[in-house]
């Protein structure tokens, strides 16, 4: 599943051309701040990126260009991410 998802992004879905995904997804403060630690380090050069061994930024940015809409929001105490992804 993983080196079909990584053939995807890297071709521009075809398998999923003309889907739209939108959906709303809560996330835990530690999982933000991790990511936000790892992204911040990452910038600076002082950290790998995400991902096994280091790897999984060019993947993750290929798939932010899907991203049509998100919007961060919180509701009784939980943050909470809408989305909306095209291909």
């Amino acid at each position: 599943m993983t080196e079909w998802l990584k053939e995807q992004l890297a071709s521009g879905l075809p398998g999923l051309r003309g889907t739209t995904i939108s959906g709303t997804v809560a996330v835990h403060d530690a999982l933000i701040n991790e990511l936000l630690t790892k992204w911040l380090d990452t910038e600076r050069g002082g950290g790998a990126p995400p991902g096994p061994g280091g790897a999984g930024m060019a993947e993750m940015r290929r798939a932010l260009a899907f991203v049509r809409r998100m919007a961060v929001r919180t509701e009784a105490g939980r943050l909470l991410v809408d989305f909306e992804l095209g291909v």
